[in-house]
């Protein structure tokens, strides 16, 4: 009787070992590919067009404009996460580049998504405010 009680709990032993182990290699296997981001262009075009609208509203693209430097474009382009891209270019109502930032490390991509958004400067003359957003090559 003893002998068959220890056959069981052997089987149950290995079955869930290898439960475990198939659940374990499963988790290495998705975990390796989280590393490969396919290119999602909605999700990038929100980012996009997010980044535009805090610029501003809290007045950074107006003063950029004002003083005429893009380091605060820089700075915003260098706080985006790692594994992203991006280009921001000011232009005015006649279609000239007034400031251009690009993220240091970045160089150009043709999965990449464009946001135009218009503001009123401090000058009150209306500017285009253009980004390019992509995911960095690996």
């Amino acid at each position: 009787m003893l002998r068959k009680k220890g056959i069981i709990f052997t089987l149950d032993a290995i079955f869930a070992l290898m439960a475990a182990l198939t659940i374990i290699s499963a988790s290495l296997f998705y975990m390796g590919q989280v590393g490969k981001i396919p290119f999602n262009k909605q999700a990038l075009g929100k980012i996009s067009q997010d980044s535009l609208t805090i610029l501003e509203k809290d007045g950074t693209l107006g003063k950029a404009v004002e003083i005429g430097s893009a380091a605060t474009l820089s700075s915003f382009l260098n706080s985006l996460p790692s594994n992203l891209c991006g280009k921001i270019e000011i232009n005015d109502a006649s279609k000239n580049n007034i400031l251009a930032a690009l993220k240091p490390g970045c160089t150009g991509s043709n999965e990449l998504v464009i946001s135009v958004r218009a503001f009123v400067g401090n000058n009150f003359n209306v500017y285009y405010a253009r980004m390019e957003i992509w995911y960095k090559e690996v």
